[in-house]
């Protein structure tokens, strides 16, 4: 039987020294409060350490100082005030308080600002003496935590690397990482899912009679520690709201579990956890000492997946770099589900970063994917790259995907994803006949290659201010693409949120380039509808799958952008804007959220046409209405159906011209009364000659009435 460890916690004496019991900053005084963050969390994506206690209180809530004595710093800009030990952050300072002031115990410092929290910083600054954790015994008063921590996730890495053990069988040196968060009491979900107090960990034997090593305990918060030490106590993947610790580190030094000192063979791994008032969480893990390679090489990027200047399938990636590589595998499925792989490492060797198929079929919609394979015996496969689309139509207009989402720590934490495919999908079921290519958005910045596709579909999932959404070099190719004539679709839940905390060259490229404003981070609704002429009819909900979207933007159109998507709770969630020769169409969403497959095509068959000039939808909901109503499908390749209205009868013309202004076709008709009609052309000029691909104009004219023109695409 697996038997905990009874430990002591010792407080440090210079911090035992300085805490002593101190009432609430807020009132009741005496009674307690919730706690939402807590002191040496990580901070960001492993940014910094949280410097205090965050003490939620609403907006305007009046902040009480903890001591009487005298005011030693006020900073109205950035919103906090310092009363000797404690400094009160995201407080707008009492306008009646000056430095020097003097202040009873009880007082009123000032004001939660709009982040409806106190942030506590007990020590630092001026107090001088070190910051410490106010939770400690002794320090804020009354408070009771009667429920342990928890560490139910357990990981085993190559150390130093990302590179995980697939299974708990480890080799070489280990780094042990620990998903752990503590809760402080169970008024609302933020106050479970803080930082703990002390982690740490043990070797037993396997049948746990003995411990072979610790329990070792680097990490206590008992101090504020530097930032630069941060990576040693969180791992990749930690957020503001996810703690994994690396218990195997030192704060100041890496550390490891070394498994060359232990003969193969069953152990026990212990991770222990506790927070400030003793309440102790133990998690075992039961694991197996090898001496043989038993860690998978490193996961492969997939970077390119279209054709090469031959018209030919061509593949670029971007390799692992474990010593021990052998080659790849390359995987193809036409469903998602089914896969299969006809060229494997005897093919794709290790030192390939490229591969060509040639001869591959044209308009065969295909998906692809790649995983690394190394040379031990028995040979490690690891994880799969993204999935990618494709399908090859030379000579015709070709749409580029473009992989943006690169966030593991939000709300999707797999490793790699399929969500290409879904715009791939829906541009496929919409009736595009074009080819697809598919990129990941470090191939854009390092080839700046987008002149060449008339659409660029660019999604970014909810990648936000750490990873970014648009960084300058990004913001720099899409701004020259779209002067050149081309299209933007954008879609991810953070790119206001994001530039709008940025550079001045951020802001800029959000009102000129995406012609939006930032208007706020929750539009706080999962219902979407179409509006104004080109997206009206459309109605979804999204949010739910196949991640939870908990965060969307919401825009105000700016700079000739119009609204095209709005929220149910009328907050503007998509900005179009088109004008003679580009177009962009921004989502504060994630695409790939929307429920299902018919509102996914339906949508991005919508922005098709919107980037092409010809969907006009206030003309199909307004029967009788002397118009052009549909272009169907655009662009076309054998034939097209145009829909037309008539409001009276009498003689008309459908004229189609070249980009020049030469008419082309004219199509009279007679003998149609008030009524919606179609007419089908098959690319032929009045000649009956076939015209080459490109793109025409096609105008109906009934009498004095003339349409506005709309543009179609013919691609052979």
């Amino acid at each position: 039987m697996l038997r905990p460890l009874v430990l002591v916690v010792l407080i440090p004496l210079f911090l035992a020294a300085q805490i002593h019991n101190f009432p609430w900053p807020m009132a009741p005084t005496n009674e307690q409060h919730r706690i939402s963050a807590t002191f040496d969390e990580c901070r960001e994506n492993r940014d910094h350490f949280h410097n205090g206690t965050d003490m939620p209180l609403a907006a305007g809530g009046e902040v009480l100082s903890i001591m009487a004595g005298q005011v030693l710093g006020i900073d109205s800009d950035n919103n906090w005030i310092r009363v000797e030990d404690f400094a009160y952050v995201h407080v707008t300072p009492n306008p009646a308080l000056q430095v020097n002031n003097t202040v009873s115990q009880g007082a009123v410092l000032g004001w939660t600002d709009s982040y409806a929290h106190i942030h506590l910083n007990y020590g630092g600054g001026a107090s001088g003496h070190a910051t410490g954790n106010p939770l400690l015994p002794g320090g804020v008063t009354p408070f009771n935590d009667p429920y342990h921590p928890r560490s139910p996730i357990i990981q085993f890495v190559v150390d130093g690397s990302n590179a995980a053990f697939p299974t708990t069988s480890i080799s070489g040196r280990v780094d042990i990482i620990a998903q752990a968060a503590d809760t402080t009491d169970l008024w609302a979900t933020i106050d479970m899912n803080n930082g703990i107090y002390t982690i740490g960990w043990a070797l037993y034997s396997g049948d746990t009679s003995t411990v072979l090593t610790g329990p070792h305990f680097w990490f206590q918060a008992d101090e504020l520690y530097a930032n630069a030490y941060i990576n040693n106590v969180y791992a990749p993947g930690s957020s503001t709201s996810i703690y994994k610790y690396i218990v195997t580190n030192r704060i100041t030094s890496n550390g490891f579990l070394d498994c060359d000192l232990y003969e193969p063979g069953p152990y026990v791994v212990s991770v222990m956890s506790s927070d400030t008032r003793d309440n102790w969480d133990t998690t075992y893990v039961r694991i197996n000492i090898s001496d043989i390679d038993l860690l998978p090489p490193g996961q492969p990027i997939l970077d390119y997946v279209g054709p090469n200047s031959a018209g030919d399938l061509y593949f670029e990636w971007t390799p692992p770099s474990d010593p021990d590589l052998a080659g790849y595998f390359l995987e193809f499925s036409f469903n998602g589900d089914t896969w299969n792989s006809n060229h494997g490492p005897a093919v794709i060797t290790a030192d390939m970063t490229s591969f060509t198929v040639p001869d591959f079929p044209e308009n065969s919609y295909i998906r692809f994917r790649l995983s690394a394979v190394d040379d031990a015996p028995i040979p490690n496969q690891s994880e799969v790259s993204d999935t990618y689309a494709v399908r090859l139509n030379s000579g015709a207009e070709t749409i580029l995907i473009v992989d943006g989402f690169d966030r593991v720590n939000g709300s999707w934490t797999q490793n790699q994803h399929d969500f290409a495919c879904y715009y791939a999908d829906a541009i496929v079921d919409s009736d595009f006949e074009g080819g697809l290519t598919t990129v990941s958005n470090d191939w854009v910045t390092r080839t700046q290659a987008l002149v060449d596709y008339e659409s660029v579909f660019w999604f970014l999932g909810d990648d936000s201010r750490t990873e970014e959404t648009f960084s300058t070099a990004e913001q720099t190719v899409i701004a020259n693409y779209l002067a050149q004539g081309g299209s933007l679709f954008a879609s991810g839940a953070e790119i206001g949120y994001d530039l709008s905390a940025g550079s001045a060259a951020d802001e800029a490229f959000m009102n000129q380039v995406l012609h939006l404003a930032y208007a706020g981070d929750n539009a706080a609704n999962l219902t979407v509808t179409g509006v104004g002429s080109h997206f009206s009819g459309i109605s979804f909900n999204y949010g739910s799958a196949p991640y939870i979207e908990d965060w969307p933007d919401y825009f105000t159109p700016l700079n000739g952008g119009e609204l095209a998507l709005q929220y149910g709770n009328s907050r503007n969630a998509a900005i179009s804007y088109r004008n003679a020769s580009s177009a962009t169409f921004v989502m504060g969403f994630a695409f790939e959220t929307i429920d299902t497959e018919n509102s996914r095509s339906e949508l991005l068959g919508r922005v098709l046409q919107y980037f092409a000039g010809t969907a006009d939808v206030e003309d199909i909901e307004n029967p009788l209405r002397f118009s052009i109503s549909g272009i169907y499908p655009n662009p076309f390749n054998a034939s097209v159906r145009i829909e037309y209205w008539l409001e009276s009868r009498g003689d008309a013309a459908l004229s189609i011209f070249d980009l020049h202004g030469r008419e082309v076709l004219n199509q009279r008709i007679s003998g149609q009364g008030p009524a919606q009609y179609t007419w089908q052309w098959n690319g032929l000029d009045q000649a009956g000659r076939a015209l080459p691909s490109g793109a025409y104009l096609i105008r109906l004219q009934q009498g004095h009435q003339v349409t506005a023109t709309r543009k179609l695409i013919l691609l052979k």
